[in-house]
């Protein structure tokens, strides 16, 4: 199975089922240098006689025994940029009441004796990832896949801690996992390159893979993306490019309700968000459809009644239209270019 099916599936699948029991305390001491500007405290920290450091920001609590100077020194302002990020990418969202917790160990044994310990009898689904790591509720557990990897999984897991913590009404999956996808693109910004600049665009692993998808006739359509979730597809033994066609259309959606026709769907998209912030998106969908009409999403996380609920100008069908066109409007030639650079291949 490939790095982007190992880690996407999890925040779907694995998500929001488990308590962290305890583990070493730490001791700090304040932070100096620039990092202080994120960095509250930080001190050493261990885990089972690996020794390494944990780091206090205003949004998280960041524990690591890797020994990559270059992660260590970039993940703390990584995390809290993300949460900052997640808070105001797509529109305004609450701040955390509680830190996320994110662990980042230094390799895969170490990662499954943390997960052991925070998981306990849970754990067992989990060791099953092949590569990377997950999050669980507020938390995340992952271990070093090098420099930009793990960057990449720390900014997707992390939108399901944030959502875990700050969403009320849970989102449909494709919502969940195509805004995890949406919040991935990030470079370093060249005068601080300690700084990760965010740019949604900026993701040539799903692009290049939507891209294939369009080249090979093999794109899905809008209510077949909505009613499916990744679980469904392993379940009947997908292959892994129709695992990682479902993440690129879902991220392809959420570009599509943000920017398409000049942004025209935008509002409804806000709309999901904050009602499902304010714990009113499954009251919103049944006063709009019906009595019950949240019933799926509310069990299973699925179904176009959100879409229906919140843009109901349209049709799925219509939508579905205009979507087909996006996907094959922003893989034409130049659009790579575009993506590369982080801008919208939109035009």
């Amino acid at each position: 199975m490939s790095r982007i099916v190992a880690i996407m599936l999890i925040g779907g699948t694995l998500a929001g089922c488990a308590q962290t029991q305890t583990v070493d305390p730490p001791l700090l001491r304040p932070s100096t240098g620039d990092a202080s500007r994120f960095i509250a405290e930080e001190g050493a920290w261990s885990f089972r006689g690996n020794t390494g450091r944990i780091y206090l920001t205003p949004s998280s609590i960041v524990r690591t025994t890797t020994n990559d100077r270059l992660i260590n020194r970039r993940l703390p302002t990584f995390v809290e940029r993300s949460v900052v990020h997640y808070q105001h990418a797509i529109t305004n969202l609450p701040e955390l009441d509680e830190p996320i917790e994110t662990y980042l160990m230094g390799n895969r044994i170490q990662w499954e004796q943390l997960t052991r310990a925070l998981l306990g009898d849970k754990a067992s689904v989990y060791l099953r990832i092949e590569r990377g790591g997950f999050a669980a509720g507020h938390r995340g557990v992952f271990y070093n896949i090098g420099p930009r990897d793990t960057f990449i999984i720390c900014a997707h897991e992390g939108w399901h801690q944030y959502a875990h913590s700050v969403l009320q009404d849970p989102l449909p999956v494709w919502l969940d996992e195509g805004i995890a996808c949406f919040m991935e693109g990030f470079r370093w910004d060249l005068a601080s390159p300690d700084r990760p600049r965010f740019m949604p665009w900026a993701n040539t692993e799903r692009f290049d893979q939507l891209r294939q998808a369009v080249s090979a006739g093999s794109l899905i359509s809008l209510h077949a993306l909505v009613s499916t979730r990744p679980q469904d597809l392993i379940a009947r033994n997908a292959t892994g490019d129709e695992l990682l066609n479902w993440y690129a259309q879902s991220w392809a959606l959420v570009h599509f309700l943000y920017e398409a026709e000049a942004g025209r769907f935008r509002a409804g998209l806000q709309r999901m968000l904050t009602d499902s912030a304010s714990a009113s998106l499954n009251d919103h969908i049944d006063a709009a459809l019906g009595e019950g009409s949240s019933s799926r999403l509310r069990t299973r996380r699925i179904g176009p009644e959100v879409l229906h609920a919140y843009l109901p100008q349209y049709t799925l069908a219509e939508l579905d239209h205009a979507y087909q066109q996006f996907m094959r409007r922003i893989v034409r030639t130049g659009g790579r270019d575009a993506v590369v650079a982080g801008r919208s291949p939109n035009h």
